[in-house]
C-alpha cells in the first residue's frame, strides 16, 4: 500500500485509501456471488452426471423475465416431469438475444405442451437440467436427437 501511496499528495491521502477500500471491498462483494453461484452450479452437474437418468418434461408455460439492473431480457421455460411417481415443476432461464431472435410470442404456442428430455440425479432428481437445444445437449456430451429437429424452425427459423 506504501508503494501506490507514492505520489498522492498529503493532503488526499485519506481520500485515495477510502477509495482503494471500497473498490476492493467492492470487487469482493461481487465477484463472492458469482463464485457461489458457478461453484454451485458446477457441483450440480457433476452429480447429475454422476447419477444420471432421463425423463420426459413437458413445457408447461412461457414467459420474458427481465433480469439485473441492466433489465436484460430472458424467456423463461417452465416445465414439469415425473419421476418414480413424483411430479417435479421447474424453469429454465435462455438470455433472448443469444438464442431467440426469431422466437416470438406467436411462436410460443408451438412450443408449450410438447416434450423434452430432462437430465436428472437419480438420488436427487429435483437436480436437473431440461434439454432444448444443442447446447444444452453439448453440455452433457449428448448428441442432438431427431426427434427435437423440429424445434430448429421454431426457434431459429430454419
Amino acid at each position: 500500500m506504501q508503494d501506490m501511496m507514492e505520489g498522492v499528495p498529503k493532503e488526499n491521502r485519506s481520500e485515495f485509501e477510502w477509495a482503494y477500500f471500497w473498490v476492493v471491498w467492492g470487487f469482493i462483494i461481487i465477484a463472492l456471488p458469482a463464485m457461489y453461484v458457478s461453484f454451485k452450479s458446477t457441483r450440480e452437474k457433476k452429480e447429475i452426471i454422476k447419477n444420471q437418468t432421463y425423463e420426459t418434461a413437458t413445457i408447461i408455460n412461457i414467459e420474458k423475465v427481465h433480469k439485473s439492473r441492466a433489465s436484460i431480457l430472458f424467456i423463461r421455460f417452465h416445465y414439469q416431469y415425473s419421476y418414480q411417481g413424483q411430479l417435479f415443476r421447474d424453469y429454465r432461464d435462455y438470455k433472448y438475444g443469444r438464442y431467440f431472435v426469431h422466437f416470438t410470442e406467436d411462436k410460443w404456442r408451438f412450443v408449450e405442451g410438447r416434450a423434452f428430455p430432462v437430465i436428472l440425479s437419480a438420488e436427487d432428481p429435483s437436480k436437473n437440467s431440461i434439454l432444448m437445444f444443442w447446447s444444452d445437449f453439448s453440455q452433457y456430451s449428448l448428441p442432438f436427437p431427431d426427434s427435437l429437429k423440429w424445434s430448429e424452425s421454431v426457434f431459429y427459423n430454419q
